[in-house]
């Protein structure tokens, strides 16, 4: 499947959710590098890089379809963003993003003991570093992983956010 191809998925999907196209651009360039057909070592699968546990009304073929798997990917990232109501806008998508690589339960006990520790919970950037102390039902995060997840995504989005989005046939993007 051509970059291009992709495209019109990447615009459909934020027209459904309502999320940037740049964003969602980002996380599949991210997950899966723009290949449909990406399956990682834990499990997940797709441009978009879903879990078959989160998702398990479907089949293995369905969240491998490139359309399945970036409509279900942008409703769950929206999902993910919309859980950081007390956030600015740009932070809830730092937290969003940490919440949909690595799961909510790791950056809710993060942002509770940067709270504790007397930081400001609402900053992606102070709750961050606790990721890497934080434990959750006898399990602590991959937090370098985590971190770099957002760092990369976050960079890519501001430089790219506002900027002319491609259309089909234009081929790969900035």
């Amino acid at each position: 499947m051509d970059i291009a191809e992709i495209y019109p998925l990447i615009a459909a999907a934020a027209e459904r959710s309502g999320l940037d196209w740049w964003l969602l651009y980002g996380v599949i360039e991210q997950e899966s590098d723009f290949d449909p057909g990406c399956e990682s070592g834990c499990g997940a699968m797709g441009l978009m890089q879903l879990m078959p546990a989160t998702f398990p009304a479907w089949t293995r073929t369905s969240l491998l379809d490139p359309a399945n798997n970036v409509k279900l990917g942008a409703e769950h990232l929206r999902e993910c963003i919309g859980m950081w109501k007390q956030e600015s806008p740009d932070e809830a998508i730092k937290f969003g993003l940490a919440s949909y690589n690595g799961g909510p339960g790791y950056v809710l006990a993060a942002q509770r003991l940067t709270a504790e520790a007397g930081g400001d919970e609402h900053s992606w950037a102070e709750v961050a570093p606790a990721l890497e102390v934080v434990e959750c039902a006898g399990k602590r995060p991959d937090y370098r992983q985590m971190q770099d997840y957002v760092a990369i995504i976050w960079r890519r989005f501001a430089a790219r956010r506002g900027s002319p989005i491609p259309t089909i046939g234009a081929g790969a993007a900035a």
